[in-house]
């Protein structure tokens, strides 16, 4: 082993990482562990200030008047605070819609389903609350009982409900950065998820296995010292397929024709249109941090620990020392 790798081997805590770690084997020795930093998951953040500051807007806009005065700025707010005075909780409802959409559809990090689950929960809640008022003011006038079991809907209640979702989504992702551990030893690069017990994996990738090593922090993680390590396998681990551009589907432009439209009319448009609507596809390396060394410390310094280790497993004909030649 080099002087760079016993650097490392010196610093880890070899009975804490063997605790947390069960799957490494007796043979091999840990040499470094890590984890996401807080930053890395910045984008989450920045997202739930986000839906708080929607929130806010709609707390203080229905009741604030309008700047006096002239000027771009002031009209401006006073646009936004009549827009919020006149569509109340239907606007709330369509600005978060959009946020969701937006968010989804420029497939930043922060595009899952998970993400997205709870901006449409952010958007609905308010909307559910102002139906049961107005389901149970109907009720009185049909002569049926129903009784909202909340208080009548405010504006006020805009506030509390934004600083509990950006709070639940703060504390998800401080879950979500937590629930991943990687460790890497002299013989396999490890990589685990325990997303609050019920979502996890393991998965160990040997050094002989790795085809490409990639270190890609972004200019962000380069001020502030993180970035993602790429541990890309021959058989396709650390890779995944994204497809490009936008697709109507040749069925749709079959299906799509006027009524009475012969059936081999159809299907020669959907043939013509599938040529030009098929997406192309590229393989990317995958971010997901359970597929990488995601937003770890320090990313050109393990990238070149793997390397060294990688070194260290291979003969000098290029070939991987036998486990009995490599105490």
């Amino acid at each position: 082993m080099t002087e760079y790798i016993d650097s490392y081997r010196a610093k880890i805590n070899e009975a804490s990482t063997r605790s947390d770690f069960p799957e490494i084997t007796d043979s091999e020795t840990p040499v470094w562990r890590g984890n996401p930093s807080m930053l890395s998951m910045a984008d989450k953040y920045i997202l739930a200030v986000l839906v708080f500051l929607v929130h806010l807007l709609f707390f203080i806009g229905d009741p604030a008047d309008a700047p006096e005065g002239e000027g771009q700025v002031n009209a401006i707010i006073g646009i936004i605070f009549f827009l919020v005075d006149k569509t109340g909780v239907m606007g709330f409802v369509v600005v978060m819609l959009v946020l969701t959409k937006v968010n989804h559809y420029a497939n930043f990090s922060t595009s899952g389903n998970w993400t997205s689950t709870w901006l449409m929960l952010c958007a609905l809640i308010p909307f559910a609350w102002k139906a049961l008022d107005i389901i149970s003011w109907a009720s009185g006038i049909a002569g049926t009982e129903f009784d909202n079991p909340l208080p009548a809907w405010q504006y006020v209640w805009f506030l509390p409900l934004g600083a509990v979702m950006a709070g639940l989504m703060a504390l998800l992702t401080l879950f979500y950065q937590r629930s991943f551990q990687y460790a890497i030893t002299d013989r396999r690069v490890h990589i685990r998820k325990n997303f609050m017990h019920f979502d996890s994996s393991v998965h160990g990738i040997a050094f002989q296995k790795i085809e490409n090593l990639k270190a890609d922090p972004t200019l962000l993680g380069r001020l502030l010292g993180f970035g993602n390590v790429h541990v890309v396998t021959g058989s396709g681990v650390g890779l995944q397929v994204e497809s490009l551009g936008m697709s109507v589907g040749a069925g749709a432009v079959g299906d799509a024709a006027p009524a009475g439209t012969p059936v081999g009319v159809k299907k020669v448009l959907s043939m013509l249109f599938g040529f030009i609507t098929k997406q192309r596809q590229r393989t990317v390396l995958n971010q997901d941090p359970a597929d990488c060394l995601y937003g770890i410390r320090n990313p050109m310094k393990i990238y070149r620990l793997i390397n060294e280790l990688m070194d260290a497993n291979m003969g000098p004909t290029g070939q991987a020392v036998p486990d009995s030649e490599q105490a």
